[in-house]
């Protein structure tokens, strides 16, 4: 739940997602072996296994960031 509040509470509009991003990077370093961000801003994170076989998980990380201004 504590994960959850830090997540919710951090500012992350698109392409303001630092701060999201800094959150979920100390809590995945703990758990894999190479973690990178790129141009973009996307988190890579590599955890290695002793199979050839591979997965990989994609998410969002930003947060719906408009504000209504004017309602007719």
């Amino acid at each position: 739940m504590e994960l959850l509040n830090k997540l919710t509470a951090a500012f992350g509009p698109s392409g303001y997602e630092d701060e999201v991003a800094d959150i979920i990077i100390d809590e995945i370093k703990p758990y894999v072996d190479e973690i990178k961000r790129d141009r973009l801003g996307n988190i890579i994170a590599l955890k290695k296994g002793k199979t050839s076989k591979k997965i990989m998980t994609s998410a969002h990380m930003d947060q719906i960031g408009v504000m209504v201004s004017y309602i007719e």
